[in-house]
């Protein structure tokens, strides 16, 4: 899904990817098995994805380039000799990427994405005031805590940005691919679902259960169901938990102070 706007409207090209955790398999024999990653830690290697990112970026806009209309800041680019420095400034600088667990669960990232799917780049919600001094909106600063500020915009550099972030015509903004495509969904997602559940009850009869262990007694108050208020690390510092934040279930080898005890 092509997401084009940041908080102040500003642009911001990102896409949000939805990727499955392995994929279909054919047999010789005609039947069909669900291939996921050998841990269940992650899908790929982040370091490994980066470089792999970086190449096939890259070498997009190597071909690309050429063709592109470069002014401003961008125009010295024009010049062969100058184009192929900055590509080689580019193929030696490591990139990133972010890879990081969802703590609410998959259902939570499908609603985040699912209130995307139809929004433009600003909700009304957000609007304070239309004068003679221009816009008026909030946005989230996301370098400051991401705290809620107030930013005001001429009329016309408001309708600057917003345009924007109209696509052109025949543009998609949400594609489907693989095992969602259009030509291919109804009867392929029945056979990855079946070879889906095949793979996890095989998984689950190789699985031995886990061993019975003690529930963990507070060694103030001698309850098993601890509240989490912060955690040491192996220097004695105390981080306490944020505000609201989920009461957790502590498992042994994860240490909690209990409530009431000083760290």
């Amino acid at each position: 899904m092509l997401h084009t706007w940041g908080q102040t409207l500003g642009p911001h090209p990102h896409l949000h990817i939805l990727v499955t955790g392995g994929g279909l398999h054919r047999n010789p024999d005609g039947s069909h098995r669900w291939i996921g990653p050998k841990q269940c830690r992650y899908l790929f290697a982040v370091k490994l994805l980066g470089r792999e990112f970086r190449t096939r970026f890259l070498k997009g806009l190597q071909e690309r380039l050429p063709d592109l209309t470069l002014d401003g800041a961008l125009a010295p680019l024009r010049e062969p000799a100058i184009r192929a420095q900055w590509m080689k400034k580019l193929w030696g600088r490591p990139w990133v990427v972010f890879a990081k667990g969802s703590v609410a669960g998959p259902e939570a990232i499908l609603q985040y994405l699912g209130r995307y799917t139809h929004r433009v780049a600003i909700a009304n919600a957000r609007i304070r005031r239309v004068d003679e001094q221009g816009v008026a909106f909030t946005y989230k600063d996301y370098r400051d805590r991401n705290r809620i500020k107030e930013m005001t915009l001429g009329g016309v550099e408001f309708v600057r940005r917003l345009s924007l972030h109209v696509l052109p015509q025949g543009f998609t903004k949400i594609r489907h691919y693989g095992l969602l495509g259009n030509n291919r969904r109804t009867q392929i997602l029945p056979v990855a679902r079946e070879a889906l559940e095949r793979s996890r009850r095989h998984h689950l009869e190789r699985t031995p259960p886990p061993p019975v262990t003690e529930e963990p007694e507070c060694p103030h108050c001698g309850q098993t169901e601890l509240v989490c208020v912060g955690r040491l690390d192996p220097l004695g510092k105390f981080t306490p938990l944020d505000r609201g934040a989920r009461r957790l279930r502590i498992r042994t080898g994860d240490p909690p102070l209990c409530r009431g005890a000083s760290p």
